[in-house]
Parts: C-alpha cells; structure tokens; sequence
C-alpha cells in the first residue's frame, strides 16, 4: 500500500516512508478498534483498501486534509454497518 499512495501522491524518493507506513498501521488499528475483522485488514479488500489510503491521504495531503477526513470517516462508517466486515458477523 506504501507504493500506492506514493504515487497517487506523486513521491518518487523513500523519505516519507517511515511516516506512512506508521499512518498505514494508525489506518489499520482504527479499522480494528470499532470491530472490522482482522482478516480482511490484514488482506484488504478494495473498500478496506480504499478506507486506508484515505486516512493516510487526510494526513498527507494537507490541501485536502479536511475532505479526506470526512471521507473515510463516511467509509468507515459504511464498513461498521456491514455485517460482512464485521467480528461478530464472522
């Protein structure tokens, strides 16, 4: 996911490395903490994907920090709503 997001950003050198992964796994453990399944974070699907990539971009992108915020709060919201993404779900 780090290469991802560095070239939807536009980077091309490792110096911000370091700092994304940590917003990756900051993304990763907010999705946990309101019960999406460990499974399907650790191997994300294209809506988990999506969710985390967002969270990064809201800290990375500071233009657009404030849009990127309210849009994976919304993506979050749509993942703790369905059932298939859920812990008790499984």
């Amino acid at each position: 996911m780090l290469e991802e997001i560095k070239k939807i950003q536009g980077i091309n050198h490792s110096d911000f490395d370091n700092m994304i992964n940590i917003w990756i796994g900051a993304a990763e453990l907010d999705l946990k903490s309101i019960g999406i399944v460990d499974t399907l974070i650790d191997n994300p699907d294209s809506l988990i994907k999506t969710a985390i990539i967002t969270y990064v971009l809201s800290f990375l992108d500071v233009d657009n920090a404030e849009l990127y915020s309210n849009s994976y709060n919304i993506q979050k919201d749509v993942l703790r709503h369905t059932k298939e993404y859920i812990e008790s779900a499984i």
